[in-house]
Formats: C-alpha cells, structure tokens, sequence
C-alpha cells in the first residue's frame, strides 16, 4: 500500500535533536484524568510523523507484529525505537539520551525536578506559562479572545450571570475538557468551583458562553525558522466542554482568517522560545467572529490525523477523515486481521495498537485508534460503527 507521506517533514516538525520521551506521572496529568493505563499508552502515539529520531515506547505498543501492521497501512516508520517496560526503565533511557546530546520532547511535563532544563527542547516554565489559560491574553490579540474574568475559585458567587465556562487556571496539564466546566445555572457554576478547588485549583477563568457554530483545533508547528500551519479538525462534543472525536471535512473547513489568526498567536510563542507541534482551540460564531478559547502547546489527539489527511486522502479518493478508537477483548492478532480488511478497502487508517497481554493497566482490552475515511459525514459515522463492530 502506498506510504502516508506527513504533510510536514520531520524536521519542520521538531527540532533535528529532538528525542520523543512522554512517559510523566500521575500529579503531573492531574488535571487530565489520567490513570496508569494513559501513562504508558501515550508513549505510542505520533507514530509515523518522527523520522529517525530516538523514541521511548511502552513495549505494549510496538511489538513487531504491531509495527508490520501499521506499515502495511502507510504508515512511514523510521523510529530508533527505545522499548521499555516500566517507568524506571523509561526514566534510565532517557538519561541516556540526554547524556548523548538528545532533549526531550513532550506533552506532559515530566516529573518535576527528574530532569535538568537543559535537557528539554521547551523549557518547563514556558510551557506552563504558554499552557496557563489565564495568560491567554499576553498571546491572543483582544478582538478573539470571550469575554472573562478572572477570579478566585473559592469566590464565584456573583461573578457573571449563566450561562458560562469555568476553566482552571495555572500551568498545570490540562486537556479533554477536564478542567472545563459548563455551567448553565448558578448551582452548576458553584459546583465548578468546588471541583476545582478539591483538585487544588485558586485561580479559574470565567468565560462568557458564546453561540459558537464550529469549534476547530487548529494544529502548528514552531520551529526556528518560522511556524507551519499543519491543518485543522473540527471538535465533535457530546456536551458542551466533552469532546469525543475530530473530523476534518473541507465543507467545513478553517477559514483562512482562522488560519492567519491562528500563525499571529503561533509566531508570538515562536519569539518566546516555544518549539515543536501545539495546537489551538478556535472557534467560529454566529455572527462570524473567530475566538481563540484555548492554548494547546504540545500535540493534540488531532495532530496526527492532520498530519496524514491529506496523504491519506489523495490515496483512497475519500475527502472526509474522522478520528476512530475502540478497544477489544479479541486476542491482538485477531484483531488485527479484522482491521486489515478496512485498511486494505483504503478506508481505516490505523496510528496506534496497544497489545493488553504486554500492558497490565489495560485491563485485558486491547486497544486501536486512527481514522475513517469516507465520502461524507454520514458515511464516516456508518464506517466507524462497523468498524467497532468487526474487531469487538
């Protein structure tokens, strides 16, 4: 099958010395929801899109019969892949890296103090300043930014009338809507605070909530040389603030003013020292207005999608892509040669398996993730029920 090529090459993508090592720990992904199980199964994401950089996988996502599955698919795999098994192990290679002259790269921080500055592509303080929502303001111009305001988790009575947002502030990780909190009511917005003052949150944002038609995440790369835009994916949520999926569909695409917005915030993060993928939450409302609502610098769940749509697109004639993931409790192999049939079709592509029997968290279901491919909305939702279905 033909190879995905990612619309931007490695180097455009990451710094020439960047080493991929995202295994953290469970204060560091607080505010995330993270159980052990995501610890080590985000270690296998970005498949595909590193080039011959050194990489620290969990074992349970690229054995070989995973790794021959996935270049099957397209998928261009030139990893110097490091396996480890626990996350001493991944902690030790990672020392290693850093003692021949590799930074790390990741999404998460990585537990605090374990490792020197230097030994970062993006410095841990930048990140946690350019991730905090409450300093959107220092790199989003006025004019896209809702209104808010910023207060005290503990003091919300009276603060603006509902319907609102509530968002954790500070640098800490956040993400999937776990630290937002849509509040339609005055019960709802004090029990926002409460939450979030249990996680150990004192400052949140409240913003307004505005009639928003399309929210995308708008996916950049930063680089010395400039920013890249690498695509956009539109949000799919079940409720306000919980998103399920992304789709990207070009009858619904980014206007370019979200595009030229969206390198405006990039290249103010660029000048601040930001480097590699991030991505923004950017939203279209009713009246036509675009408004950044969040920052996301590190990769996003639609990274890799946008990165491989275009190929992915151009090679099976189906112009719609929408994120897939389910799990199954068929040995892997068997699931495997189900999802083969779609992926041969030209209509699944796969970017991540994680093997159960090598990942005692995953608690005997094995997992894959990737994206459908389909003539139109409609279709996409039909493929990836049948799809859910085959590898059960």
């Amino acid at each position: 099958m033909k190879q995905l090529t990612p619309i931007v090459a490695p180097d455009a993508f990451l710094p020439s010395d960047a080493a991929w090592m995202v295994r953290t720990d469970l204060h560091q992904t607080r505010m995330l929801g993270y159980t052990p199980f995501n610890l080590d199964a985000v270690t296998t994401t970005m498949l595909g899109v590193l080039g011959q950089r050194p990489t620290v996988r969990h074992v349970s996502g690229v054995t070989d019969d995973i790794l021959s599955f996935l270049e099957d698919a397209g998928l261009v795999l030139q990893e110097d892949i490091r396996r480890y098994e626990t996350g001493v192990e991944a902690e030790a290679i990672a020392d290693q890296l850093v003692a021949d002259g590799w930074r790390l790269f990741w999404p998460y921080p990585l537990r605090a103090g374990r490792f020197d500055d230097a030994a970062h592509v993006v410095a841990p303080d930048l990140w946690e300043r350019l991730n905090d929502k409450v300093l959107l303001p220092q790199i989003v111009p006025e004019h896209a930014l809702a209104p808010r305001q910023v207060v005290d988790a503990a003091e919300l009575d009276g603060c603006a009338q509902p319907p609102l947002y509530v968002k954790a502030g500070g640098g800490g990780a956040t993400g999937w809507g776990y630290a937002v909190h849509y509040c339609p009511d005055a019960e709802a917005v004090q029990a926002a605070g409460a939450s979030l003052s249990a996680k150990g949150v004192e400052t949140v944002i409240v913003e307004a909530a505005l009639d928003v038609t399309t929210c995308w995440c708008v996916n950049l790369s930063l680089t010395a040389s400039g920013v890249t835009y690498i695509g956009a994916a539109e949000q799919l949520f079940e409720a306000p603030a919980r998103q399920t999926g992304s789709i990207i569909d070009p009858l619904n695409a980014l206007p370019q003013a979200g595009v030229d917005l969206a390198l405006t915030v990039g290249e103010t993060a660029r000048a601040l020292g930001f480097r590699g993928p991030c991505g923004l939450d950017i939203g279209k409302l009713t009246d036509g207005r675009l408004i950044v609502f969040d920052p996301n610098f590190r990769f996003n769940a639609s990274t890799l999608q946008c990165m491989l749509h275009d190929a992915a697109s151009e090679r099976s004639g189906l112009p719609v892509s929408v994120s897939f993931a389910a799990k199954s409790t068929l040995p892997v192999k068997e699931m495997l040669g189900r999802a083969r049939r779609a992926v041969e079709d030209g209509w699944f592509v796969p970017n991540r398996v994680i093997d159960a029997m090598l990942l005692a968290a995953a608690d005997s279901a094995n997992y894959m993730s990737g994206f459908i491919l389909a003539e139109n909305r409609e279709q996409a939702a039909a493929k990836s029920a049948k799809l859910e279905a085959m590898i059960a």
